[in-house]
């Protein structure tokens, strides 16, 4: 029973599969077909294509589909397409490689009126015709310049040395020549890397970079130039040799009153008598003297933080004799002078006593402050008759209030070590005004006496 069930089942399965073949496929003899077979429907005739000429429709299928797979290469074959074939490689790699090798930018505002004294030319022209410009530092420069956008000054003993050295000269020069002593000692030390630059240095002692030749004397040094944008290049260039640095001094005015031999004028916008501030002639300069595009920023930092405003006039005249002055405390005792000291500078004397030491005023006058300080602590500061101002800092305790009128060796406090302190003392300052200011203030040992 079961067999005949299979037997069944078996012979239902081919039938369904007989039913669903192609007539041709199902219906063949073993010679030639009928003409009932002949005429059968479009679905066989299609995949017959012996059929004959009338069929070429049907022929003319299949050809393009065998040659499909070859068409998408002719293209790769073809002239045309097989020279442009590297194009991703060749248009970029060209043109960059020239753009690289370029030279940097000319002329350059420095170099327009420097040409004679760059190699190429043996006979460098005088100084009134060259452009100063800043040479490459031989030796190392003080970290002080900060060539970002705010450019802050860190002062350091070299610098406050430096000034020491060259200050008096660039007063003087300034005062007799309507130039800003400030800018120019300014100058000096960005220009000399505050005189540690080899040529800044004997046998040359240029100290403001001047290109050129004095009296057959010059020396050749690489030298940094500003393409006016901040990008710098390197060249050589011949600049002046001098005996000494009052002699720098003497070109450098002469340069800045006379000129270029085209243009008398070119450096006028610097003079006192043509601006109303040192700032004015910095901005001035930047992109004249210098094509550092920071030039002016540089030098107003410099004069800010080393106070050098106080050599734009006359040395202020002291009273008359040390004699008027006495020791703000008994058997004095010097802990720390004036001027630098370290990386910063000390505004004035330190007198080193016990706790509770009594504090005298140096001078008789006028209490103008008597309070507390983040730095100095407790002070007092007193302001005499012959325009003086002395200070007296770190105090333990005031013992005079603004606006009282003390005695000479009149006690006004005593020896502390508030505010910034690192043991009892006392901090002295001299001004020559009632305000402070840095650039006002004088060594107090100028003005006490030598010896009490």
């Amino acid at each position: 029973m079961k067999q005949s069930r299979k037997w069944l089942a078996l012979v239902l399965v081919c039938s369904q599969f007989l039913t669903t073949l192609p007539v041709s496929a199902a219906v063949v003899t073993n010679g030639e077909e009928s003409e009932e077979q002949a005429q059968m429907a479009p679905d066989d005739q299609e995949t017959q294509p012996e059929e004959g000429p009338e069929d070429l429709p049907l022929e003319e299928v299949n050809p393009p589909i065998a040659e499909e797979p070859v068409l998408p290469e002719v293209p790769e074959e073809t002239p045309e397409d097989s020279t442009p074939a590297p194009k991703p490689e060749d248009p970029t790699p060209v043109d960059p490689p020239t753009e690289e090798v370029k030279p940097a930018p000319t002329p350059q505002p420095d170099q327009s009126t420097n040409q004679e004294s760059t190699p190429e030319s043996k006979l460098p022209t005088p100084v009134e015709k060259q452009r100063p410009t800043l040479p490459e530092l031989t030796k190392s420069t003080p970290a002080e310049v900060n060539q970002s956008a705010a450019i802050e000054i860190t002062p350091v003993k070299e610098t406050w040395d430096f000034i020491k050295e060259i200050g008096e000269e660039a007063r003087k020069i300034g005062l007799e020549e309507d130039l800003y002593g400030s800018v120019m000692i300014a100058q000096a030390i960005l220009e000399s890397a505050s005189g540690q630059s080899e040529l800044s240095q004997a046998p040359y002692h240029n100290l403001f970079g001047i290109k050129g030749t004095v009296e057959g004397k010059g020396v050749t040094f690489k030298t940094q130039e500003d393409d006016g944008s901040g990008n710098l290049h390197t060249i050589d260039a011949m600049f002046r040799q001098y005996e000494d640095y009052e002699a720098t001094f003497k070109d450098y005015a002469k340069l800045l009153k006379e000129g270029l031999a085209h243009d008398y004028d070119f450096y006028k916008g610097a003079w006192k008598s043509e601006t109303k501030s040192y700032e004015d002639a910095t901005e001035f300069l930047t992109g004249r003297y210098a094509t550092d595009t920071q030039y002016g920023e540089k030098l107003n930092a410099l004069i800010e933080a080393y106070a050098l405003t106080s050599y734009d006039k006359e040395k202020a005249a002291l009273p008359e004799g040390t004699d008027e002055m006495i020791h703000p405390v008994m058997n004095p005792v010097v802990s720390s002078t004036f001027g630098p000291r370290g990386d910063g500078f000390h505004r004035g004397v330190d007198f080193a006593a016990p706790l509770g030491t009594p504090i005298l005023a140096s001078l008789a006058g006028t209490v103008i402050r008597s309070e507390y300080h983040n730095s100095w602590g407790n002070y007092v500061a007193i302001e005499h008759e012959n325009g003086l101002t002395t200070l007296y800092a770190h105090n333990n305790q005031n013992l005079v209030a603004v606006g009282q009128t003390v005695a000479q060796g009149e006690i006004i406090a005593s020896m502390g070590s508030t505010g910034n302190s690192t043991g009892p003392h006392l901090h002295f300052e001299v001004s020559l005004s009632p305000s402070l200011a840095q650039d006002l203030l004088i060594d107090p040992m100028r003005v006490l006496p030598s010896n009490q």
